[in-house]
């Protein structure tokens, strides 16, 4: 008997001799989905089994179930070296697979969430937004009381207490706002393409604003295509003072192999520390929607690379907000210049 995350699999050689002799070897495959009771049994008085009963309608791939009057198809396993201990086990495996489908229900739920928030488009500004859903919201507030943007149990430190030039309301203005070129120039240092930059609209579910980012990444694994479609849901959030911001995503690959099984998840929180700094806290993880085998080696890779984007990324904020005040300081030296001429 072999028990995977989707099914239980039985193989035999000599399940029976007639079987046996038109083909070799018998196989049964039950889905977890369809199974309504697992228990223990007798074969023969003396032999402990256990029968493994399928919902109505249902029924196994391969060996013919037992026969039913009650329309439930029924398997007979016995010969167990520890039949309790292999009762255990496939009781286990059923409940741990009803809470992946638990999960995977709750994820299209929330994925349903993120689709109809990115669909309340609006037509202002979104410094305007991001002000008229402030109120008196503190970061205790985005943690407790809205509808958590991510999964805050697979994020894990990638950068403490980093400082940056400018405050949190500056790095939303200058970088994340809807008529910021940031967002693009950092996206075509990474050489991404068919970038497409929804602009922000409030969302109601998760407070805050949200918008949705789509483009194709260059991927460096052998096992990966030369690139991906990505998608990523963006979500930001002040403080009352806004003198923290809160800045969420998540990111779904469409192309790489398991990539419908996981998303990458991440939280920066940046609180100002004065009139022109703050510090930058950035969280990232991967969740799982679906087990699979190569989770573990998917997290840590994504860790990893993730690391290096953040990096690229903060250097080429650095960048832009060096050339912007460059750009403001020959502005206003204009400005001064046709005052002067004015005057004259």
């Amino acid at each position: 008997m072999y028990v995977s995350a989707w099914h239980i699999c039985f193989h035999s050689n000599v399940f029976s001799k007639q079987m046996k002799v038109r083909r070799s070897f018998s196989i049964v495959i039950l889905p977890f989905e369809d199974i309504e009771e697992i228990k223990k049994s007798q074969h023969a008085f003396i032999n402990p089994s256990i029968t493994i009963i399928l919902r109505v309608g249902a029924g196994g791939q391969g060996v013919p179930p037992l026969a039913s009057t009650d329309g439930r198809a029924k398997y007979m396993f016995a010969s167990f070296w520890n039949r309790n201990h292999a009762h255990k086990t496939l009781e286990r495996a059923v409940k741990n697979f009803q809470a992946m489908e638990e999960a995977e229900k709750e994820e299209k739920e929330q994925a349903a969430l993120r689709a109809h928030s990115s669909s309340n488009k609006g037509s202002h500004i979104a410094s305007e937004l991001m002000a008229s859903t402030q109120d008196d919201t503190t970061l205790q507030d985005i943690d407790r009381t809205f509808q958590p943007f991510i999964k805050d149990d697979v994020v894990v430190p990638i950068i403490t207490k980093e400082v940056f030039p400018c405050t949190a309301e500056q790095f939303f203005n200058k970088l994340l706002n809807d008529d910021s070129m940031f967002t693009h120039q950092y996206r075509a240092e990474r050489k991404d393409t068919d970038i497409k930059l929804e602009q922000w609209h409030i969302a109601d579910e998760y407070s805050g604003l949200l918008r949705e980012i789509s483009f194709r990444s260059l991927c460096n694994n052998p096992m990966c295509p030369p690139d991906t479609a990505m998608t990523e849901w963006q979500h930001s959030v002040f403080t009352a003072n806004k003198s923290v911001l809160v800045f969420e995503t998540v990111q779904q690959a469409h192309d790489v192999p398991f990539g419908s099984y996981f998303e990458v998840h991440s939280r920066w929180v940046l609180e100002t520390t004065s009139e022109s700094s703050c510090t930058i806290d950035i969280k990232v993880g991967a969740h799982f929607k679906k087990w699979c085998l190569m989770q573990s080696k998917i997290k840590t890779g994504l860790l990893s690379e993730y690391k290096k984007d953040i990096e690229l990324m903060l250097k080429v904020a650095r960048d832009y907000l060096e050339s912007s005040k460059q750009v403001g300081s020959i502005d206003r030296n204009n400005d001064e210049t046709q005052k002067n001429n004015n005057s004259k």
